[in-house]
C-alpha cells in the first residue's frame, strides 16, 4: 500500500493528469488517490517556488520568457489574458505544477500570488481527473 501511494505522489508531482487513472487502477479509493495527487502536484509546486530566484535565473539563462513571447503561444495567451489566478488554475493541467511554476516565475508572477493559485489549480484538476477516472472505471 505504502509503494502504491508513493507511486502516486510521485505521479501527482511529474503529472496530474497521470496521477488518478494510476491511482484508481491500482485499485485505490478515489478520494485517497485524489488526496495523494493534489498534494504531489502541491509539493511539486511549491519546491520550484521556494527554489524561485535559482530556478528563475536558470530559466531565464537558457532564455525561455523570450521564446514564449516570441511564439505567442498557448502558454503565453494564457498569461497576457487570465494572469496570475488564470496560470494557477491552468498550469497544473496544461504543464504540471512544477513547470507551471517555473514559467510563472518567469514571467513576473509574485510567488505569494502564485502559490495560492496554483494549489487550488491543482486540486481542481485532481478532482476532475479522480471523477473521471471513477467514471471510465465504471463504464469498463
Amino acid at each position: 500500500m505504502l509503494w502504491k501511494l508513493i507511486i502516486l505522489f510521485a505521479l501527482g508531482v511529474a503529472e496530474l493528469w497521470a496521477a488518478a487513472p494510476a491511482g484508481v487502477a491500482m485499485g485505490l479509493d478515489p478520494v485517497l488517490v485524489c488526496l495523494v495527487a493534489a498534494f504531489g502536484a502541491v509539493c511539486g509546486g511549491t519546491v520550484v517556488i521556494l527554489l524561485g530566484e535559482r530556478v528563475k535565473a536558470w530559466l531565464q539563462k537558457r532564455k525561455k520568457r523570450e521564446q514564449l513571447e516570441e511564439k505567442r503561444g498557448l502558454l503565453w495567451r494564457i498569461w497576457q489574458r487570465y494572469g496570475v489566478i488564470g496560470w494557477g488554475l491552468l498550469a497544473p493541467l496544461l504543464v504540471g505544477s512544477p513547470l507551471g511554476a517555473a514559467f510563472g516565475l518567469v514571467l513576473g508572477a509574485p510567488p505569494r500570488r502564485l502559490l495560492p493559485w496554483l494549489a487550488a489549480g491543482s486540486v481542481l484538476w485532481a478532482i476532475v481527473f479522480s471523477v473521471l477516472a471513477m467514471a471510465g472505471k465504471q463504464l469498463l
